[in-house]
């Protein structure tokens, strides 16, 4: 088989369009080769992940370039007059392709499960393995009614803590994000994957996990970092703002700033007390803290000095119904003023301090 047959084979297997004969070809191809095995798990995995897309996130050509152009593992060059031959099969194969995809994604988009938290609240479900998942406010969990039977993959925007129930490596649990996929080798981790945040963050309590994907933004490789227990792997994404550098360095636009640090089992609760309705705050600036306090309370801050962001503050709160609370403490401590009007908090610098 040539390179386009396979990649049809393939589709059409992980759709399931495939019949009997196909089912068995792309058995003796994936365990003819480590590498083939490598190149259908990532193919699954990429299939897996596109499920749970809104569908105005699907750029249906730009998806199809990027599989044509993708090269199966010890496919031969093709000669430049065989690539001639093969463009009517190409513009033939984009058709088929694109029916089965988008067929599969529509029956799949009626069988997707959603879960999802207002700002303001906290939610704990138990998937069909057994899994406890806690739901942290304006967060959303997506799997289809396929899940603990062909799969055990979720797709998270926001944040959950994840206690994985067991269930081998015949069907392994895999959190899907909008730019990372998380790998569950262990038991127990915080998932941190708000649109909004200007990072993504993983917090190991008990196992392991394996982060995949383009972790370092500057090459079309996939990459992956283990984070063993009582680490916290954060990823910041890159910006203008964060990063002035010259107009040449293309390069350091694009690189992400990759964080994995140790965390003492005492402090564990900074990152995975909020479903246990504690916040810890351990030097955050306020900019951070007013981001968790406006999930958490359903209120809009706004800061009108720009250095207020950057104010740094250590604190904790246990079961505090009203921000007003909260923001009473902090501003003991901090110089703050700050005023209420009906969902809007204002707060503004003390300079009497």
């Amino acid at each position: 088989m040539d390179n386009e047959e396979i990649k049809l084979l393939l589709v059409k297997y992980i759709t399931r369009e495939a019949d009997e004969k196909e089912v068995e070809q792309v058995k003796e191809w994936v365990n003819a080769h480590p590498e083939n095995e490598q190149y259908f798990a990532q193919l699954y995995e990429t299939w897996q992940n596109m499920l749970y897309l809104e569908p105005d996130v699907i750029n249906e050509e730009k998806a199809f370039a990027k599989f044509s152009a993708a090269t199966i593992p010890h496919e031969p060059k093709y000669r430049v007059l065989a690539i001639w031959s093969k463009v009517a099969a190409t513009v033939a194969l984009f058709g088929l392709l694109t029916a089965l995809l988008v067929n599969h994604y529509s029956k799949n988009v009626q069988n997707t499960r959603l879960v999802s938290v207002n700002n303001g609240g906290i939610k704990k479900i138990v998937l069909s393995d057994g899994t406890l998942v806690w739901l942290n406010a304006g967060s959303k969990l997506k799997y289809n009614t396929d899940f603990n039977k062909t799969n055990r993959t979720v797709y998270l925007e926001g944040e959950a803590f994840f206690d994985i129930a067991p269930g081998g490596k015949t069907i392994p649990f895999l959190v899907n994000t909008k730019n990372y996929t998380i790998r569950d080798i262990g038991t127990k981790f915080n998932l941190k994957a708000y649109a909004n945040d200007s990072f993504f963050e993983t917090t190991v309590v008990k196992g392991e996990v394996a982060v995949e994907g383009n972790i370092d933004n500057n090459t079309r490789e996939m990459n992956r970092i283990y984070v063993k227990p009582h680490q916290v792997l954060r990823i910041y994404y890159p910006s203008a703002e964060k990063y002035a550098v010259k107009q040449d360095d293309k390069e350091l636009k694009n690189l992400n700033e990759i964080q994995v640090s140790e965390v003492d089992s005492a402090k564990m609760d900074r990152y995975d007390g909020w479903k246990d309705d504690l916040l810890v705050f351990d030097g955050n600036t306020l900019g951070e803290i007013a981001k968790v306090l406006e999930r958490r309370y359903n209120v809009k801050i706004i800061m009108d000095d720009a250095g207020l962001q950057n104010i740094r503050y250590s604190g904790s709160f246990k079961s505090i119904s009203s921000i007003d609370k909260v923001l009473d403490l902090i501003k003991g401590n901090t110089a703050i003023n700050y005023s209420i009007t009906g969902n809007t908090i204002n707060i503004t610098k003390n300079n009497k301090n």
